[in-house]
């Protein structure tokens, strides 16, 4: 499960929030340095991240760091998904690429990237592997990602045919399902996109993707399936007021957050929202709440890392 939106705020800010459903882990808030030196559980290779990352990860780390989601010195937010096994991995590694488990991706990412368009530049020198030649078994992760940063881009990144396979994520919103374009399909079921037809209304609040007629439309989906909180997150968005600073956008995402936050319930595969986070990409602090703690913990990104 997993639902993951973008936020932006009039001040040329922008958070990054998500719900990490999954079943319990112990999630904390993760610091790693400049020159961060791990070691790929595929191959055994070591690897060494020029840039600062903070995020969440488990803290019961396996052979390094396993961050979920987070933000680096540079701005540059992104976060892992669970992928509904669709997830297509390569076999067989290429010469000259950089073979990983898909745990380990963002790790790398954040680690190795400082832009949306440097992540564009490098996807291609990448592998994410399955674990049949693999050093360490791993078992298989089905994972898909998305990232975004100060330009305001957000993008999807899937694993098909052996490849890492970006597109643009116009919506702002992404969860564990599939296909994307279905889902947005779906969605102008429940308003009329302005990224698919002439946007009617003069629209200065960026974060609104609609001509902002609904009239007719249905109501929206209960539920907690993938699409279900795909339709819920957009709404949820697109009738938000447009806020002014980072406080404000927190205090918005959280409200939307809440409602597609998936509770513990005897009936369903014991997955449920383990915690809840939020990046800022221009003051890079992580707003970090777990599924036990009402309160939501600040973490500003160390300067001197």
């Amino acid at each position: 499960m997993c639902t993951s939106f973008q936020l932006k705020s009039s001040d040329g800010g922008l958070v990054f929030a998500r719900t990490m459903d999954w079943h319990p882990f112990k999630a904390e808030a993760l610091v790693l340095p400049k020159n961060y030196e791990w070691t790929s559980v595929y191959n055994g290779k070591k690897m060494t991240n020029p840039y600062a990352i903070l995020g969440v990860g488990n803290s019961e780390m396996r052979q390094h760091a396993d961050i979920s989601d987070g933000v680096n010195e540079y701005g540059l937010a992104a976060q892992k998904l669970t992928f509904s096994n669709q997830s297509d991995y390569a076999r067989e590694g290429e010469a000259g690429k950089i073979q990983l488990a898909a745990f380990e991706f963002l790790l790398w990412l954040l680690g190795n990237c400082r832009s949306i368009e440097e992540v564009r530049q490098k996807i291609d020198t990448v592998q994410l592997m399955t674990d049949e030649n693999s050093t360490f078994k791993f078992g298989r992760n089905d994972l898909h990602f998305s990232a975004t940063d100060s330009s305001g881009q957000m993008i999807n990144i899937e694993p098909h045919g052996g490849r890492l396979i970006i597109s643009n994520n116009s919506i702002g919103v992404v969860t564990n399902a599939p296909k994307f374009e279905r889902e947005v399909e779906k969605l102008t079921t429940y308003m009329d996109l302005n990224i698919l037809t002439e946007p009617s209304v003069k629209n200065n609040n960026p974060n609104q993707i609609s001509t902002g007629s609904f009239n007719g439309k249905p109501v929206f989906p209960g539920g907690f399936t993938p699409t279900s909180r795909f339709i819920r997150a957009a709404i949820y968005k697109e009738r938000a007021i447009y806020p002014k600073n980072e406080q404000q956008n927190i205090i918005e995402a959280w409200h939307i957050l809440n409602g597609v936050t998936v509770p513990k319930s005897e009936g369903r595969s014991g997955t449920y929202t383990v915690y809840r986070s939020a990046v800022e990409v221009t003051s890079r602090r992580l707003y970090l709440q777990t599924y036990e703690d009402l309160s939501v913990q600040v973490y500003r990104f160390p300067e001197e890392l």
